[in-house]
């Protein structure tokens, strides 16, 4: 099958037909095609999930085993899709798919598919609420399927914005660490012990790598720049958090989790500073979302202790220091206090992940 011919199928799948006509292209090349014959089998329960499929021509069965023998789930024809669960959750197969003629199969593989996320913000908007409407409409056990397919897409969306820094993917893994471990310190405290609950804790934990996904949409000019940014490159950088502050309204106007709205509250509100000179909404005090403070508290002891473009690692005395310094002006006071009483324990977090 030519080009044109992948671009044509995808032109008419539902999935798709709302992205245009430019952003098909592009993700049709994505695609491979392949051909399987009466009764092979395409993938079977318990495989490895790695990729989705688009029928293009012929007829699959979906069948999971029942005992000594099967159970037909579902007939598929031209134009349906399957599979898709291995684009976000890398775990077994809970069912098989079978050809039940000769069969051609447009394949997009979850490798393919990551770079489509970071290379397409609009596509990956789509696509997410496409995947999660299409699980909530189709599995019986939704809501587990549902819970791991969120959970897979936030951290797809965290690395949107994480491939084009320059800073590691460790990063993400480390400022989750910290962020859990703050929640559970302040759990601790009474001022707290009734607010944060052990699903607030596994919930900072799933949302806080997605903290900087509206930098997708700051030039890499300003993203990479090592001098001091002008006052108007500083603006168009501030802006990356009420981008990426529209980005989770989105999703969150058709996808109904409250995870979602702790994910806007920490991508929008990270920068805010507890003395209310912060951006971009200047909000002071407890106006900004406990997340959001337990969040940029995460990320600033992380940038200090980190080499970065623009600066070396601190060592942790001088991150000790300068984190106090700016008790009660930048961060939350408790909160503050929090991590600056159990230092050692981020520090071990900041050890135990390339730097």
């Amino acid at each position: 099958m030519a080009d044109t011919s992948v671009f044509n199928s995808l032109m008419n799948l539902p999935m798709y037909s709302s992205l245009g006509e430019e952003t098909i292209r592009a993700v049709s090349s994505s695609y491979s095609l392949n051909k399987y014959q009466r009764d092979e089998i395409i993938f079977a329960e318990g495989d490895f999930a790695d990729r989705m499929y688009i029928l293009v021509s012929g007829e699959v069965c979906i069948f999971r085993r029942m005992g000594m023998g099967e159970r037909k789930l579902k007939s598929l024809q031209q134009g349906d899709w399957f599979g898709e669960m291995g684009l976000i959750t890398h775990e077994a197969r809970s069912a098989s798919a079978q050809a039940v003629t000769d069969i051609e199969c447009l394949e997009l593989t979850s490798e393919r598919f990551t770079l489509l996320l970071d290379s397409d913000l609009h596509y990956s908007q789509h696509i997410s609420r496409v995947l999660i409407e299409r699980i909530k409409h189709t599995e019986e056990s939704a809501d587990q399927y549902i819970l791991q397919a969120y959970k897979s897409l936030l951290f797809s969306l965290s690395n949107l914005a994480e491939t084009r820094s320059m800073e590691t993917g460790s990063h993400l893994l480390r400022v989750r660490e910290y962020c859990k471990l703050l929640a559970e310190k302040l759990s601790q405290h009474p001022v707290y012990q009734d607010i944060i609950t052990p699903l607030f804790i596994e919930n900072i934990y799933i949302v806080s790598p997605v903290h900087d996904i509206g930098k997708v949409a700051i030039p890499d000019a300003i993203l990479h720049k090592r001098e001091k940014l002008t006052a108007a490159e500083a603006i168009t950088m501030q802006s990356h958090t009420w981008k990426g502050g529209n980005v989770m309204l989105k999703l969150m106007s058709d996808i109904k989790f409250p995870t979602f709205e702790m994910a806007h509250n920490v991508v929008i509100s990270h920068h805010e500073r507890y003395d209310g000179h912060g951006y971009p909404n200047g909000l002071k005090g407890d106006e900004i979302p406990l997340e959001a403070r337990i969040m940029s508290l995460a990320d600033v002891f992380d940038a200090l202790r980190s080499k970065r473009s623009y600066k070396p690692e601190y060592e942790k005395q001088k991150v000790y220091e300068l984190i106090l310094k700016e008790r009660g002006q930048f961060f939350d006071p408790l909160i503050c206090d929090t991590l600056l009483d159990n230092f050692e324990e981020f520090e071990l977090i900041y050890q135990k992940y390339p730097h």
